[in-house]
């Protein structure tokens, strides 16, 4: 059966076919190999930096792109967030910071100092 070239996406993270499911074995010094049908899937070349996450019992190895900045540029064109509204939430945050530090300075306990020489 010929493998078709599945290409990855790495700004969204999303794959235009799913990659195929395949195996391989971890040696003595904890490498593995990633078969060459998931290497062009996602576009893995020498050199490509790999990151492994362990989520609910599972690893996910995702490729890193070489620009990663430049690859999420219009990662959230459509879903409605904008500067102004990072901005709006970005000032929430900082108020409800100033009045956990005003309300955590309120509870602190003030120390008897009367064994201190007072001046």
């Amino acid at each position: 059966m010929p493998r078709s070239k599945r290409k990855y996406n790495a700004a969204d993270g999303q794959q235009t076919t799913p990659a195929p499911a395949e195996a391989s074995s971890v040696y003595e010094r904890g490498q593995t190999v990633i078969p060459k049908a998931i290497r062009e899937a996602l576009s893995i070349e020498y050199g490509t930096r790999l990151r492994w996450e362990v989520r609910e019992g599972a690893i996910h190895v995702l490729p890193i792109p070489h620009q990663p900045v430049r690859a999420l540029r219009g990662a959230l064109k459509g879903t409605g967030l904008t500067f102004q509204t990072f901005m709006q939430e970005r000032q929430q945050e900082r108020r409800r910071e100033r009045e956990r530090e005003e309300h955590s300075a309120e509870e602190m306990p003030t120390w008897d100092t009367s064994s201190t020489p007072q001046p």
